[in-house]
């Protein structure tokens, strides 16, 4: 089986800042928030990460998608090459590299149980952000695992891997500063889709290593994207 998109929730990615806002209300009533105290635990046997590496210029990019086995094996991987839909904005990530997101993903060959994206769940002001955006318009669990927070943070959490403290911002939304590899600068986990905050907490230090900063999905998904671009001569971003 492989991923399939939400037809009737498919929207068109370069929109004005407006149309943008408009869509993602409209998609963040879809959002579920499963607890991670169900009466059978969720524990996903392939979990796939995506990463998106740009030219100096931004004026293209290469999607790759990975899946991973429970050892951190590749199961499968997809790479796309395209333009971004527009230039970055605070706020609007999914807006520029949605869409390439999604084609990397709907590309694999096998359907992953969760994927872990380079940007915020519901941590947002519309409470839609890349990873809850992603996760709704495949109908898949989903969790944001980006290296910089989405508003300011007061304080770190400790210096060992599985440190973290919580997150509680004025929209209601609930993230995570951890720190999934020691004496690293942390991550900011914020449940996207189908999974709570307690599940995408344990979720990113089951999928993690104390060999890189971020999941290991993430990691190879970084990896692949740069390797793509660079083959392809693109300078670095």
């Amino acid at each position: 089986m492989t991923p399939r998109l939400r037809t009737d929730l498919a929207h068109p990615w370069r929109v004005s800042h407006a149309a943008a806002a408009d869509i993602q209300r409209r998609l963040a009533a879809h959002v579920e928030l499963h607890s991670s105290r169900a009466t059978e635990p969720f524990e996903p046997h392939i979990a796939a990460g995506v990463d998106v590496a740009y030219t100096k210029d931004g004026t293209h990019a290469w999607a790759v998608a990975v899946a991973l086995d429970q050892r951190f094996r590749v199961v499968a991987s997809h790479a796309v090459h395209g333009e971004p839909d527009g230039p970055y904005a605070p706020g609007y990530l999914a807006f520029r590299e949605g869409r390439l997101t999604l084609e990397a993903l709907l590309g694999l060959d096998v359907e992953p149980d969760v994927v872990f994206l380079d940007g915020h769940g519901v941590v947002h002001e519309r409470g839609l952000g890349l990873a809850s955006h992603i996760g709704v318009l495949l109908d898949l669990p989903a969790i944001g695992v980006p290296k910089t927070p989405f508003h300011a943070i007061d304080h770190e959490p400790g210096l060992r891997r599985g440190d973290y403290y919580v997150l509680t911002k004025e929209w209601g939304a609930e993230g995570a500063s951890i720190r999934l590899k020691s004496g690293v600068k942390p991550v900011y986990v914020s449940p996207g889709h189908r999974i709570d905050l307690d599940g995408a907490i344990a979720l990113a230090l089951a999928w993690s290593s104390e060999r890189h900063r971020v999941p290991e999905p993430l990691q190879r998904a970084h990896t692949m994207s740069v390797c793509a671009r660079n083959e392809a001569g693109g300078q670095a971003s």
